[in-house]
């Protein structure tokens, strides 16, 4: 189909998808020593369209096939001469996050060079539906208790998630220590989180990566701050306690900002999926499209963190 050249330019997906081909330059198509037919659609275009997935907020890949049929202009920007249906998209989904997802995720952080000096440490609560088999309940600051996921994630100063992991709702902040062995190549001098991660483990593994963990602190069951008898604990509580640890700690709000945009502008919570491996799935498009929006930002010289119609 033929459209007008005024039509693809002001469609706000041409400089997202202008963004994956830039990342995708250095990938090349793997060809299969198999026989076999080749590829109907190339990695690009299925990348395209769990991005375009993502950005209009559809829930599965019954309703992604339905759309893009339905979308001319979505099918000419992101190169299809035919729509792939529900089950194609399935398999390559899944082959797409086992093999290349990882590395261009980590492209895209090159590309960007986020603020890493400071970061934050922080989950969001992920309601799910009820009857959800697979969720569990847990309990968030402002929702109280609900059923449904955890989305935990360290955050750069710039609001980039630099790396993250997806359990469900009952698993504490302080059960993740292996997200620090992901950001241990990237220049990282402290990392602020709230008190559900003042735990001696953490601080451990903290100390053993290279990074100063600064937390609030959280008592636990100790009667008082004086009974608290763990080295790393004591050595956060003499800095947080201070003018400047009080600072530090203040600026955590960047990490709530970062959840708030994902689910305002992103639909991050989706309470329509089922199956913890399905809301992951949701989860990686998410923040990808949240990256390809970054690199957008970055094209074009905007520095703004806020929303495109707040600034």
């Amino acid at each position: 189909m033929i459209l007008a050249l005024n039509i693809t330019k002001e469609n706000p997906l041409l400089q997202l998808f202008s963004r994956i081909d830039h990342l995708l330059e250095q990938f090349q198509e793997e060809v299969s020593p198999r026989r076999g037919r080749p590829k109907l659609y190339s990695d690009v275009q299925i990348l395209k369209c769990f991005v375009y997935q993502a950005f209009q907020r559809i829930h599965g890949f019954r309703e992604l096939e339905w759309r893009l049929q339905h979308d001319p202009i979505a099918q000419a920007l992101i190169g299809l001469t035919s729509v792939p249906d529900y089950s194609t998209l399935c398999i390559r989904a899944q082959e797409l996050e086992d093999t290349l997802y990882e590395d261009i995720y980590q492209v895209a952080l090159i590309v960007l060079q986020p603020k890493t000096r400071i970061c934050f440490w922080d989950s969001t609560s992920l309601r799910a539906s009820r009857f959800d088999s697979e969720a569990r309940k847990g309990k968030g600051t402002r929702l109280g208790w609900y059923i449904g996921y955890k989305l935990h994630a360290i955050i750069s100063e710039d609001r980039i998630p630099l790396a993250w992991d997806l359990t469900t709702a009952n698993v504490y902040d302080n059960q993740l220590p292996h997200l620090l062995k992901k950001v241990v190549q990237l220049d990282i001098f402290m990392i602020l989180a709230d008190g559900a991660y003042d735990d001696k483990r953490l601080f451990q593994a903290a100390n053993e990566t290279g990074v100063h963990l600064a937390t609030e602190v959280n008592p636990r069951r100790a009667k008082s701050l004086e009974n608290i008898k763990d080295p790393y604990r004591q050595q956060n509580i003499r800095y947080v306690k201070t003018g400047l640890g009080k600072r530090m700690l203040r600026k955590r709000s960047a990490a709530e900002r970062f959840f708030s945009t994902l689910k305002v502008q992103y639909h991050l919570e989706n309470p329509r999926l089922f199956g913890q491996k399905r809301y992951r799935r949701h989860v990686m498009w998410v923040l990808f499209a949240y990256l390809c929006d970054r690199l957008v930002d970055k094209s074009t010289g905007t520095t703004s963190a806020k929303a495109p119609w707040n600034r």
